[in-house]
């Protein structure tokens, strides 16, 4: 048996999102598809935090979605578009907590295909029926209804193709109860006719079960989405088709009434282009509505219709706010906005409105004529405040995996994003922890408690330390103080603590097990003569303490429900080892007390015994394990599961039947050389478990399974749940000789990553292992970097020189200022991944672009080569010249010299080294070049592709005879080299493109 492949991140890449009541509650939900995997996600509204409810692997590509919901229904239902060639309605069980397949039709082959649907998907608001597209020619539309047992069913498919047409968008227009009717954005044309683009109608006739081709209209060349007005009551109906530079609506019952409204742009603007419409959301609110729209550059634009009856009589639009490029855009009508990325580089983020933007700024309108494009200052967020963001990783460009931290485990150093968004993302295993408080305490403590007024209370009142012969009591307030009055024994340390029934605690101590009542009395059980207390269990109504030597005598205490107070059950538990550790099972609903409790014990045993009356101390099942254990925990996860930390660094979980106590399918984990210490915490409103051993680690759910994760943080000795006005759900730990409060923000991811930001989408990048600095080269199409946009401003005369640096607004917010095709920005970074700083950066003048990187050994010294490009044109592929640039490592490894540079007739695509020297794609070619003194010197040449070569990677077992190369269509092939004949030929090559 082989492993084919194994997902250790699920894409974090949002290609489109829906909003709806997917659960069929009060709340709205999220449902966002990452390739493959469909998740549904709630916002909290009481946190403002985004929750992942669920996430499902469907094995197929997900290409497009939409909701719709039945007349007179709930719940929204889901229209699945992807590449397994059919449609799919999918509902959201909220039982089983998974998404079900209530219909699935096929309708063509597998695989991303031009003619078969799904690339686009639409609903007709009423629910009536659904269209799924390709991108040529087909489009199939289903009427939608409910069974005589009100299931979801769909009718035949009725097809609407149209030969030699390409599509662009689809919606579902807003028509009231009349016919459904569908939108669409084609190119027709074919037959050395030309092609012209038409927003076409598509009509589904409900009384003939047929659909026609109802209207159509010519509209520009550059048109690329529809949006579609509320209709019937609520609006008046039709579409917005967003082109370059400008937005206009279309009717089929307008006529030539056309309104066209330009889409400004931010001022000093260096590219004359027009702006083109990525997303778009549309909200609907009493007898109104509006629309945000997104532009390319990340500019929000608020959309506003007027009209009477079903007649549109103006359309203003007014800069709204400035946010990175989104994918989709979602409008709650708790006050939030969703904005999914696919590529730009930074997260899925989650605003609230703070006010609608009707205030301020100047609103552009059909009513006006203007001669030019209008122009807006852009500014920072005003309208909208960020209150969530989830990481993504989109794009990774490169990876690579390096220990330069000399952590246990290795780092994945990757280049993401584009833009000035982009970054160098250091990614490690683990959840990200966040340190709110860190406090020095007088003394090395041993463990760590908190306690409550009363258990209904949501936030802790004490936090109690126990040090080796003393106890601190803290107060947990707007400051954290020492308390006096506690009635909890400040000399000596403390083994076990929990508010009890009542009001009162119990307190266990190496001599005492102490009761403080509510009224301040206290009642106090002190072991026999000699003998100390080794460790305890309590809980609200019980508690069990073991004798240390006794050959694993325990005692067991019940709370009397007349006298409130603890009692001494009349029989005693034996053991016949010495006990480690013990743990209560938590409590049952409808029961008053804890069922079992779990012994571990120095014969390398765990051991459950009973507490119910029936059989009380009982024991009901053993488990053997590889050492002593050091602590044990039973939480309730799905099923009563019992989790035990053994010396020598392992974890044993295994689930215990909530009626016989019997032990089954125990799991065993390495967490490290030291002892595991278990903690009890609660993270997302569930139980779970803290096991600390050389590295913190968390045990808890994520959808319906345990999930083991360590915590990038450092080594902790206790810790214990802690809860705030300012951390609703945290832990209190003790590390050393400091007190730290720590909250996990996302615990259902598995990696963390830190950020070094970049300025430009980075391309490859290098490791000197010996200073253990990065060579990374940036480079950006049609974009000036903040200096270079300046300089131009300067140069054409809209700003002087003492403006050029308030001139450009902040890339990381606003992106960087476009100009014209063809021009190039480009840049070679020396980088420190520790400190974040950069060492060297060597801009690329003459419009040169970075294209390639490699690190060759020439001689016995290290080089660093950058293969680069002047004018480099995409389409047809070429450029005014290229070269190669070598330079050698300087200053230690932090930074580069330029040795000389090589010009070569074409784009230098790929670098790699090879049997000591230089190999270069140039196109189809292969070049062997050695190092010279004035330049790099060629040693041989062969054509191996017929297109350009895009990867070159070395074979694993003959690195110095054959290697792996790639082209942009004819897929890979083998090829190698004979030293003899210095000629590269193809041993193998792939029969499909």
């Amino acid at each position: 048996m082989f492993l084919y492949n194994l997902t250790l991140q699920a894409p974090t890449a949002v290609s489109t999102a829906i909003l709806g009541h997917f659960s069929g509650g009060k709340h709205q939900e999220v449902v966002v598809a990452r390739q493959q995997f469909l998740e549904l996600w709630r916002p909290d509204t009481a946190t403002g935090k985004l929750v992942v409810e669920h996430s499902e692997n469907l094995f197929c590509r997900v290409r497009s979605l939409a909701a719709f919901r039945l007349t007179g229904g709930s719940k929204d239902y889901i229209v699945l578009g992807s590449d397994a060639g059919a449609l799919s309605l999918l509902e959201f069980d909220t039982r089983g907590k998974r998404f079900v397949a209530v219909q699935y039709h096929e309708f063509g082959r597998t695989g991303l295909r031009r003619q078969i649907p799904g690339q686009y998907v639409a609903a007709d608001p009423r629910g009536r029926a659904v269209m799924v597209a390709g991108v040529e020619r087909t489009k199939i539309v289903y009427v939608v209804t409910r069974d005589a047992a009100a299931n979801v069913m769909i009718q035949s498919p009725l097809e609407a193709n149209k030969a030699h047409s390409v599509c662009f968008d689809v919606v579902g227009v807003d028509v009231g109860y009349e016919n459904p009717v569908f939108a669409a954005i084609e190119t027709v044309g074919g037959d050395g006719a030309q092609t012209t683009k038409q927003l076409v109608y598509y009509e589904l006739d409900l009384g003939l079960n047929h659909v026609v081709r109802k209207w159509s209209v010519g509209i520009s060349d550059t048109a690329n989405k529809l949006i579609a007005l509320p209709g019937s009551s609520d609006g008046p109906s039709g579409v917005l088709v967003c082109s370059e530079g400008f937005i206009e609506y279309r009717h089929s019952t307008g006529g030539a009434n056309v309104h066209r409204v330009p889409v400004p742009r931010r001022t000093g603007q260096i590219d004359t282009r027009g702006l083109m419409i990525v997303a778009s959301a549309v909200h609907r609110m009493k007898n109104a509505f509006f629309i945000l729209a997104q532009a390319e550059t990340g500019d929000l634009y608020k959309i506003a219709v007027q009209y009477t009856a079903d007649e549109v009589t103006r359309i203003g639009i007014k800069y709204f706010d400035t946010i990175a490029p989104t994918s989709s855009l979602c409008i709650l009508r708790a006050g939030f906005l969703f904005a999914t990325t696919m590529e730009s580089g930074s997260g899925h983020q989650l605003f609230q409105f703070e006010n609608l933007g009707d205030e301020g700024g100047e609103c552009f309108s059909t009513d006006t004529e203007h001669d030019s494009v209008p122009e807006f200052s852009a500014h920072e967020l005003s309208s909208l405040a960020l209150v969530d963001e989830i990481e993504s990783l989109s794009p990774v460009i490169r990876s690579q995996v390096h220990n330069l931290a000399d952590e246990e485990a290795p780092q994945i150093y990757a280049l993401c994003g584009r833009g000035a968004r982009s970054a160098l993302r250091i990614v490690r295993h683990g959840l990200e922890v966040s340190e709110m408080a860190v406090s020095e305490l007088p003394g090395t403590p041993r463990a760590v408690w908190t306690v409550r007024r009363r258990e209904s209370d949501s936030c802790d009142e004490y936090i109690v330390v126990s040090f080796v012969d003393a106890t601190l009591v803290l107060s947990v307030g707007e400051e954290v103080e020492e308390v006096k009055d506690s009635g909890l024994l400040a000399t000596a340390p403390t083994l076990a603590l929990h508010r009890v029934d009542g009001g009162g605690l119990v307190q266990v101590t190496p001599r005492a097990v102490r009761h403080v009542m509510a009224d301040g009395r206290v009642s106090e059980w002190q072991p026999p003569q000699g003998r100390e207390i080794a460790c305890a269990a309590v809980n609200a109504r019980q508690a069990v303490v073991a004798l240390a030597r006794s050959g694993g005598h325990a005692i067991y205490f019940e709370l009397h429900d007349q006298l409130g107070v603890l009692r001494e059950h009349e029989q005693a538990l034996h053991v016949g080892s010495d006990i480690t550790s013990l743990a209560l099972a938590p409590v049952d609903a409808g029961r008053v007390g804890a069922a079992f409790v779990a012994v571990g014990c120095e014969d390398q045993t765990v051991r459950v015994f009973a507490l119910d009356a029936a059989r009380c101390l009982e024991p009901l099942s053993v488990q053997a394990v590889a050492d002593s254990p050091h602590s044990v925990a039973m939480v309730q996860q799905g099923v009563l599961t019992l989790y035990a930390g053994l010396r020598n660094g392992l974890l044993v979980r295994a689930n215990v039947d909530a009626v016989s106590g019997e032990l089954s399918t125990p799991r065993t984990r390495f967490l490290g050389a030291r002892p595991v210490q278990l903690c009890v915490a609660t993270v997302r409103g569930t139980p779970a478990v803290v096991a600390l051993a050389t590295a913190p680690w968390l045990c808890h759910v994520v959808q319906g399974r345990v999930r083991v994760t360590p915590l990038s943080y450092d080594a902790l000795d206790y810790t214990a749940g802690f809860a705030s006005d300012q951390c609703a759900e945290g832990l209190v730990c003790i590390a050393s000789n400091t007190l730290r409060i720590l909250s996990i923000d996302r615990p259902d991811a598995i990696f963390n990553h830190a950020a070094i930001p970049l300025s430009l989408t980075p391309r490859d990048f290098v490791l000197n292992a010996t200073s253990r600095h990065f060579a990374v080269i940036e480079t950006e199409h049609a974009h000036l970097t903040s200096a270079q946009a300046a300089r131009e401003l300067v140069a054409r005369g809209d700003i002087n020189e003492s403006e050029a640096e308030t001139a450009i607004l902040p890339p990381e917010q606003f992106g960087l200022v476009r100009s014209e095709r063809g021009r190039w920005a480009s840049l070679i970074r020396v980088l420190d991944p520790f400190t974040g700083d950069s060492t060297q950066i060597i801009e690329l003048e003459d419009n040169f672009a970075a294209v390639s990187l490699a690190q060759v050994v020439f001689g016995g010294e290290t080089f660093v080569v950058v293969g680069c490009a002047r004018g480099m044109t995409l389409s047809p592929r070429g450029c005014q010249a290229g070269a190669i640039r070598t330079y050698r490592w300087a200053e230690e490894g932090t930074r580069l010299e330029l040795v000389h540079a090589t010009p070569v007739d074409d784009i230098p695509q790929c670098l790699l080294p090879f049997n000591g020297l230089l190999l270069v794609s140039l196109g189809g070619t292969l070049r062997l070049y050695d190092m010279g003194i004035r330049q790099l010197l060629k040693k041989t040449q062969s054509s191996v592709s017929p297109h350009v070569i895009t990867m070159m990677r070395p074979h694993p077992q003959l690195p110095n005879q054959r290697l792996f190369i790639a082209d942009v269509q004819e897929s890979i092939r083998l090829v190698a080299y004979s030293p003899d004949t210095h000629v590269f030929r193809t041993v193998v090559d792939d029969t499909l493109p």
